[in-house]
């Protein structure tokens, strides 16, 4: 991937192999969020919980926010989904599309994150497929961090 800003606006080189990968897991992150299992750790990270101390009340918060933030997660998911190149191929990505892939990159990150048990202390296996591609995704969003610096 090879990442270029001209005038504001970002140019993202995308290979096929690398629009396929992403494609897939945009794809499944998007179906998982669609139908959420409370008990499941990457939920729970997703959205925690408002109140630790009181159950009661964790509930009630979780019910006000939580379909709310989950619709906005699947927004963003659909729209990075479409600007994406199926073949690979160009992309321009302005502000807001900025915006936007970085926060679908950072949850794709941590729903991988979370599964593979990642802490700032972990020392990653990197023959492991999962820890490829949570590496992978950690370029690609400090690629487009890079970018946005002056």
């Amino acid at each position: 991937m090879k990442v270029r800003r001209r005038a504001g606006v970002l140019r993202v080189e995308i290979s096929d192999i690398e629009a396929a990968l992403l494609g897939g897991l945009l794809d499944d992150f998007a179906d998982a969020l669609a139908a959420p299992d409370p008990d499941d750790p990457v939920t729970q990270r997703l959205y925690p919980a408002g109140y630790t101390d009181d159950p009661e009340a964790a509930r009630e918060y979780r019910e006000l926010v939580e379909s709310d933030l989950r619709a906005e997660r699947i927004g963003r998911l659909r729209a990075c989904r479409a600007e994406l190149p199926v073949d690979g191929g160009r992309m321009l990505v302005d502000d807001e599309a900025i915006d936007r892939w970085l926060r679908v990159l950072n949850d794709l990150r941590l729903a991988l994150g979370t599964r593979l048990g990642v802490t700032e202390d972990s020392e990653l296996d990197d023959s492991q497929p999962a820890v490829q591609v949570y590496s992978w995704l950690t370029a690609v969003q400090d690629l487009l961090v890079m970018q946005l610096m002056p």
